[in-house]
Protein backbone atom coordinates (compact mmCIF):
# COMPACT_ATOMS: atom_id res chain seq x y z
CA UNK A 1 0.00 0.00 0.00
CA UNK A 2 2.51 2.32 1.02
CA UNK A 3 4.31 2.07 -2.95
CA UNK A 4 0.88 2.90 -4.16
CA UNK A 5 0.47 6.27 -5.92
CA UNK A 6 -2.55 8.46 -4.36
CA UNK A 7 -4.72 7.92 -7.19
CA UNK A 8 -4.07 4.27 -6.93
CA UNK A 9 -4.78 4.09 -3.17
CA UNK A 10 -8.33 5.63 -4.32
CA UNK A 11 -9.56 1.92 -5.86
CA UNK A 12 -7.87 -0.62 -3.35
CA UNK A 13 -10.89 -2.16 -1.56
CA UNK A 14 -13.52 -0.66 -4.00
CA UNK A 15 -14.52 -4.05 -5.13
CA UNK A 16 -14.91 -2.86 -8.47
CA UNK A 17 -14.19 -5.06 -11.42
CA UNK A 18 -11.12 -2.67 -13.27
CA UNK A 19 -10.53 -4.95 -16.40
CA UNK A 20 -11.69 -8.15 -17.56
CA UNK A 21 -11.09 -10.59 -20.48
CA UNK A 22 -14.41 -10.65 -23.09
CA UNK A 23 -15.86 -13.78 -24.23
CA UNK A 24 -14.25 -13.92 -27.25
CA UNK A 25 -10.44 -15.32 -27.85
CA UNK A 26 -8.90 -15.61 -31.43
CA UNK A 27 -6.15 -18.35 -32.82
CA UNK A 28 -2.97 -16.02 -31.39
CA UNK A 29 -0.53 -17.41 -33.65
CA UNK A 30 -2.82 -16.73 -36.67
CA UNK A 31 -3.39 -13.34 -35.09
CA UNK A 32 0.24 -12.54 -35.05
CA UNK A 33 0.69 -13.25 -38.26
CA UNK A 34 -2.03 -11.42 -39.91
CA UNK A 35 -1.09 -8.11 -37.75
CA UNK A 36 2.65 -8.38 -38.87
CA UNK A 37 1.29 -8.81 -42.67
CA UNK A 38 -1.03 -5.39 -42.21
CA UNK A 39 1.64 -3.54 -40.65
CA UNK A 40 3.80 -4.80 -43.99
CA UNK A 41 1.47 -3.17 -45.88
CA UNK A 42 1.23 0.31 -44.66
CA UNK A 43 2.38 2.58 -45.77
CA UNK A 44 5.45 4.48 -43.90
CA UNK A 45 3.18 7.88 -44.25
CA UNK A 46 0.25 6.24 -42.25
CA UNK A 47 2.29 5.34 -39.46
CA UNK A 48 1.96 7.57 -36.99
CA UNK A 49 3.99 8.53 -33.46
CA UNK A 50 1.68 10.36 -30.57
CA UNK A 51 2.85 12.61 -28.75
CA UNK A 52 6.36 12.27 -30.12
CA UNK A 53 7.52 8.85 -28.11
CA UNK A 54 10.64 7.66 -28.86
CA UNK A 55 11.19 4.22 -31.09
CA UNK A 56 9.49 4.94 -34.23
CA UNK A 57 5.77 4.32 -34.79
CA UNK A 58 3.06 3.76 -32.34
CA UNK A 59 -0.26 3.27 -34.05
CA UNK A 60 -1.74 2.14 -37.33
CA UNK A 61 -5.43 3.08 -38.38
CA UNK A 62 -7.41 -0.11 -39.88
CA UNK A 63 -10.34 1.90 -39.65
CA UNK A 64 -10.68 5.83 -38.90
CA UNK A 65 -13.26 8.01 -38.23
CA UNK A 66 -13.26 11.58 -40.40
CA UNK A 67 -15.31 12.92 -37.62
CA UNK A 68 -15.76 12.77 -33.77
CA UNK A 69 -16.38 9.92 -32.01
CA UNK A 70 -20.49 9.35 -32.16
CA UNK A 71 -20.63 11.54 -35.17
CA UNK A 72 -22.50 9.03 -37.35
CA UNK A 73 -19.55 9.41 -40.23
CA UNK A 74 -18.84 6.43 -42.15
CA UNK A 75 -15.89 4.71 -41.59
CA UNK A 76 -12.59 4.94 -43.78
CA UNK A 77 -11.24 1.21 -44.42
CA UNK A 78 -6.97 1.95 -44.91
CA UNK A 79 -4.72 -0.43 -46.31
CA UNK A 80 -3.51 -2.91 -42.88
CA UNK A 81 -7.62 -4.09 -42.94
CA UNK A 82 -7.55 -6.44 -45.53
CA UNK A 83 -4.54 -8.13 -44.37
CA UNK A 84 -6.71 -8.83 -40.83
CA UNK A 85 -9.52 -11.40 -41.86
CA UNK A 86 -9.76 -13.08 -38.33
CA UNK A 87 -10.04 -9.77 -37.43
CA UNK A 88 -13.14 -8.79 -39.70
CA UNK A 89 -14.88 -12.18 -38.79
CA UNK A 90 -14.28 -12.88 -35.32
CA UNK A 91 -15.01 -9.19 -33.99
CA UNK A 92 -15.47 -6.01 -36.38
CA UNK A 93 -18.85 -8.05 -37.84
CA UNK A 94 -19.91 -9.14 -34.67
CA UNK A 95 -24.34 -8.24 -34.91
CA UNK A 96 -25.06 -4.90 -33.31
CA UNK A 97 -21.36 -3.95 -32.05
CA UNK A 98 -21.17 0.12 -33.18
CA UNK A 99 -17.51 0.79 -34.37
CA UNK A 100 -16.13 4.45 -34.17
CA UNK A 101 -11.97 3.53 -34.63
CA UNK A 102 -9.60 0.77 -34.96
CA UNK A 103 -6.09 0.82 -34.80
CA UNK A 104 -2.61 -1.49 -34.67
CA UNK A 105 -1.13 0.23 -31.49
CA UNK A 106 2.62 -0.57 -30.95
CA UNK A 107 4.54 -0.10 -27.76
CA UNK A 108 8.37 -0.21 -27.89
CA UNK A 109 10.61 -2.25 -26.16
CA UNK A 110 11.17 -0.32 -22.78
CA UNK A 111 8.28 2.18 -23.84
CA UNK A 112 6.24 3.72 -20.98
CA UNK A 113 2.92 5.18 -21.59
CA UNK A 114 3.15 7.69 -18.03
CA UNK A 115 -0.19 7.95 -16.02
CA UNK A 116 -3.00 9.49 -17.67
CA UNK A 117 -7.13 8.65 -17.93
CA UNK A 118 -9.49 8.14 -21.22
CA UNK A 119 -12.88 8.72 -21.07
CA UNK A 120 -13.53 5.67 -22.00
CA UNK A 121 -15.43 2.48 -19.97
CA UNK A 122 -18.50 -0.04 -20.75
CA UNK A 123 -20.16 2.47 -18.07
CA UNK A 124 -19.81 5.80 -20.03
CA UNK A 125 -20.60 6.29 -24.09
CA UNK A 126 -17.65 5.00 -25.12
CA UNK A 127 -15.28 2.13 -24.60
CA UNK A 128 -11.99 0.60 -25.96
CA UNK A 129 -11.47 -3.01 -26.04
CA UNK A 130 -8.16 -4.27 -26.96
CA UNK A 131 -7.30 -7.25 -28.52
CA UNK A 132 -3.69 -8.69 -27.13
CA UNK A 133 -1.51 -9.47 -30.04
CA UNK A 134 1.80 -9.40 -28.94
CA UNK A 135 2.02 -8.92 -25.33
CA UNK A 136 6.25 -9.86 -23.94
CA UNK A 137 6.25 -11.27 -20.44
CA UNK A 138 6.78 -8.23 -18.45
CA UNK A 139 4.56 -5.87 -19.89
CA UNK A 140 1.30 -4.84 -18.29
CA UNK A 141 -1.16 -1.97 -17.91
CA UNK A 142 -1.58 -0.74 -14.32
CA UNK A 143 -5.37 0.58 -13.65
CA UNK A 144 -5.70 1.72 -11.17
CA UNK A 145 -4.34 -0.21 -8.32
CA UNK A 146 -4.28 -3.80 -10.30
CA UNK A 147 -1.56 -5.16 -12.97
CA UNK A 148 -2.99 -6.39 -16.01
CA UNK A 149 -1.38 -8.38 -19.14
CA UNK A 150 -3.73 -10.77 -20.57
CA UNK A 151 -2.73 -12.94 -23.19
CA UNK A 152 -2.69 -12.82 -27.06
CA UNK A 153 -5.70 -13.58 -28.77
CA UNK A 154 -7.88 -11.81 -25.99
CA UNK A 155 -10.54 -9.31 -26.26
CA UNK A 156 -10.35 -7.44 -23.17
CA UNK A 157 -11.29 -4.10 -21.87
CA UNK A 158 -10.40 -1.60 -19.12
CA UNK A 159 -12.22 1.10 -17.09
CA UNK A 160 -9.70 3.40 -18.59
CA UNK A 161 -11.42 6.56 -16.77
CA UNK A 162 -9.26 5.29 -13.81
CA UNK A 163 -5.79 6.57 -14.49
CA UNK A 164 -3.48 4.08 -16.02
CA UNK A 165 -0.30 3.45 -17.33
CA UNK A 166 1.25 1.22 -20.06
CA UNK A 167 4.44 -0.11 -18.90
CA UNK A 168 6.79 -2.68 -21.35
CA UNK A 169 10.18 -3.15 -19.37
CA UNK A 170 11.24 -5.88 -22.21
CA UNK A 171 13.30 -6.23 -25.49
CA UNK A 172 10.45 -6.66 -27.51
CA UNK A 173 7.56 -4.53 -29.07
CA UNK A 174 3.91 -4.97 -27.29
CA UNK A 175 1.77 -4.85 -30.10
CA UNK A 176 -2.49 -4.71 -29.70
CA UNK A 177 -5.23 -3.90 -31.45
CA UNK A 178 -7.83 -1.25 -30.06
CA UNK A 179 -11.18 -1.33 -31.34
CA UNK A 180 -12.89 1.67 -30.25
CA UNK A 181 -16.64 1.77 -29.87
CA UNK A 182 -20.11 3.20 -29.01
CA UNK A 183 -21.51 0.91 -25.59
CA UNK A 184 -24.67 -0.63 -25.97
CA UNK A 185 -26.08 -3.59 -25.26
CA UNK A 186 -24.07 -6.01 -28.18
CA UNK A 187 -20.56 -4.12 -26.59
CA UNK A 188 -21.61 -5.04 -22.82
CA UNK A 189 -22.92 -8.78 -23.90
CA UNK A 190 -19.34 -9.30 -24.18
CA UNK A 191 -18.21 -8.51 -20.84
CA UNK A 192 -18.90 -9.11 -17.30
CA UNK A 193 -21.74 -7.35 -15.68
CA UNK A 194 -19.28 -6.03 -13.17
CA UNK A 195 -17.12 -4.49 -14.86
CA UNK A 196 -19.61 -1.62 -16.02
CA UNK A 197 -21.93 -1.57 -12.74
CA UNK A 198 -22.15 1.16 -10.20
CA UNK A 199 -21.52 3.28 -12.85
CA UNK A 200 -21.62 6.85 -10.31
CA UNK A 201 -19.26 5.53 -7.54
CA UNK A 202 -17.17 4.78 -10.60
CA UNK A 203 -17.03 8.22 -12.08
CA UNK A 204 -16.51 9.87 -8.68
CA UNK A 205 -13.79 7.35 -7.76
CA UNK A 206 -12.03 8.21 -11.28
CA UNK A 207 -12.58 12.32 -10.95
CA UNK A 208 -10.78 11.58 -7.35
CA UNK A 209 -8.23 10.07 -9.63
CA UNK A 210 -7.91 12.34 -11.93
CA UNK A 211 -7.61 15.10 -9.26
CA UNK A 212 -4.59 13.32 -7.86
CA UNK A 213 -3.02 13.02 -10.68
CA UNK A 214 -3.28 16.57 -12.01
CA UNK A 215 -2.67 17.38 -8.41
CA UNK A 216 0.95 15.50 -8.92
CA UNK A 217 1.60 16.96 -12.15
CA UNK A 218 1.37 20.72 -11.10
CA UNK A 219 3.81 19.93 -8.06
Amino acid sequence: MDDLLPWQRLTVGSGLLLAAPSVITLDPDELRRQTLSAIAATPEAEKHNFAGAPGGWTAISLLSNPGAYGSGHALRCHPGLDHLPLLERSVLSLSGLVLEGVHILRQPAAGVLAWHYDHQGLHLPLARLLLSVQVPSGAFTWIGHEKHAFPAGTLWTGDFSQPHQVENGTDQDRLMIAVDVTVNDAARALFPAALYAEGARRQYLSQEGINALLAARSG
